[in-house]
């Protein structure tokens, strides 16, 4: 399936913009279907999409396209806090445009959007960026990390964190994709990972539209179950119920509660368990942390080396 400039579908999800350079961590990916801060946000129509065993083409393209509206949603939410962004987040358009992709199945999802889209208000960026620096800070390692490699099991293999980063990148160049030179972030980072999600949501619209070889579709389909199962749905839950725990801002603990419905949701839908919300944070490596502490360098990337780095 086409990776570049795919064109966007037609119908009740079909974008109509004005801007063509949407960026996106995918450096090599023009997300012409998905809004990003400073572009004209889709214009959509309110009507709830049908499920996709049985469902009429166009209903199916447009569930497609409204899970990876809200799949890039939330990853504009989580990137570092911007005017711009914030502005895009809580503008009229985009919240009508979120409240309807109608693909929430249940109330408690339909109660956390709705929590959410109360939320969201234009005047609040101050104190949302505080407690998004309250809550994550400058460094990859918190109380709630936006890294999956930071969540598992703390008794696993010392090459967990190395195997789930080259997996991680396996998945992305699967799909022709390249990580931006200017996304700032691991493999691993929840932007990212949300990113990835969209990108595929949007590229089954595409073949749903186009008719594309079967084989396809499903190759599509069962991409986005197997990356919930080992790594979204994985480790999502546990971060998103650290993060509400963290914070008392509406509309990060807002964001926090509906990004854990709405994974668990997506997950629900591919058949998949989601991850426990119970899932641990991995130790910290003391003795990595001396070393890095005597040669004065921090924050080295997962299995770099110290005279590495210095060189």
């Amino acid at each position: 399936m086409p990776t570049q400039s795919e064109p966007a579908p037609r119908g009740e999800w079909a974008a109509r913009t004005t801007d063509t350079s949407k960026r996106s961590v995918f450096g090599n990916y023009r997300a012409e279907g998905a809004p990003a801060s400073g572009s004209t946000c889709p214009e959509v129509a309110p009507q709830r999409a049908g499920p996709e065993t049985g469902a009429p083409l166009q209903s199916a393209i447009d569930l497609a396209m409204a899970r990876s509206f809200i799949h890039r949603f939330l990853a504009k939410a989580y990137e570092d806090p911007m005017p711009e962004t914030w502005r895009w987040l809580t503008q009229a358009q985009t919240i009508y445009s979120l409240r309807a992709a109608n693909v929430f199945a249940g109330q408690s999802l339909l109660r956390s959007a709705e929590a959410l889209i109360s939320a969201l208000q234009p005047a609040g960026f101050d104190s949302f960026l505080n407690a998004y620096l309250a809550a994550f800070g400058h460094a990859a390692r918190g109380s709630c990390p936006l890294n999956e490699i930071e969540y598992g099991d703390i008794k696993a293999d010392p090459l967990f964190q190395p195997h789930r980063l080259a997996d991680l990148a396996a998945f992305y160049r699967a799909f022709g994709l390249e990580v931006a030179e200017d996304a700032g972030e691991r493999q691993d980072h929840i932007c990212l990972e949300l990113e990835f999600m969209c990108v595929l949501a949007a590229k089954e619209a595409y073949a749903h539209e186009h008719q594309v070889d079967a084989d396809q579709l499903a190759q599509c389909r069962d991409a986005q179950k197997k990356f919930l199962r080992e790594h979204l749905g994985r480790w999502t839950p546990a971060f998103a119920r650290r993060l509400a725990a963290a914070t008392n801002e509406p509309a990060l603990r807002a964001l926090a509660e509906f990004t854990r419905a709405f994974v668990e949701s997506e997950c629900v839908r591919f058949g998949v368990n989601p991850g426990s919300e119970e899932l641990s944070l991995r130790p910290v490596d003391e003795a990595a942390d001396r070393a890095c502490d005597s040669c004065g360098i921090n924050n080295l990337p997962p299995g770099a080396l110290a005279a590495e780095a210095a060189t």
